[in-house]
């Protein structure tokens, strides 16, 4: 609505300026991606933080993406997954949520995938080595480092809780000599630098679409 002004003896017309500027909704950080396994009908959904640009979601050689996973197979799964085309192994990883404690999710201590078994050798002791190697080996190759079980619910419950989240992979810098710039550079990236990623409204209805309680 217009009011008019009297001034030196003219009328002039000002617009009345809205009251306050409705400030844009902020953009989802988490996305929900549905899958099954065509051959054995397992199904997994998965709640992940990927890049964005364009209005799209997409990962990279070469990078770790956050996830959270409800697996038919192995029930509530939390940790990372190299993105891009050719998946690169994760390795360790040193994770934290807030101010809080970090954790160390060690490859190793991933669940059983679907690897090759042998026969088992009748030696007990051969039996023991065959099972440290092809561990070490599964660690070494995995392209995700995941907790499973009751620490992959402590940790949704630690995220649920939480306002961000922050990781790199362990190996990614060491804890002496000169100042490494890789032990900073976590997060993810804004365009305000990079920042943790937020454990926000859109991971808590990811979870809820992926039917994983959020209380």
């Amino acid at each position: 609505m217009r009011k008019p002004l009297m001034l030196g003896g003219s009328i002039m017309l000002l617009a009345t300026l809205p009251a306050a500027v409705a400030m844009p909704a902020p953009k989802p950080v988490w996305t929900v991606t549905r899958t099954t396994d065509p051959i054995t009908g397992a199904t997994s959904c998965v709640v992940a933080a990927y890049d964005k640009a364009a209005g799209m979601s997409f990962s990279r050689t070469g990078a770790i993406y956050p996830f959270v996973e409800n697996s038919s197979i192995h029930g509530i799964l939390v940790g990372v997954s190299s993105g891009g085309r050719i998946r690169l192994p994760t390795g360790d990883i040193v994770w934290r949520v807030d101010d809080r404690p970090f954790r160390t999710l060690r490859a190793a201590d991933n669940p059983p995938g679907a690897a090759g078994t042998v026969a088992s050798p009748d030696d007990p002791a051969m039996k023991q080595l065959i099972e440290q190697q092809m561990k070490l080996v599964a660690a070494a190759t995995a392209t995700s480092t995941v907790a499973a079980g009751a620490l992959a619910t402590e940790m949704l419950q630690e995220m649920l809780g939480g306002k961000g989240l922050v990781y790199r992979a362990a190996a990614a810098s060491v804890s002496y000599g000169l100042p490494d710039g890789q032990r900073g550079a976590v997060g993810q990236y804004t365009k305000d630098g990079l920042r943790p990623y937020p454990l926000d409204a859109s991971f808590r209805e990811g979870l809820a679409a992926c039917g994983i309680a959020v209380e």
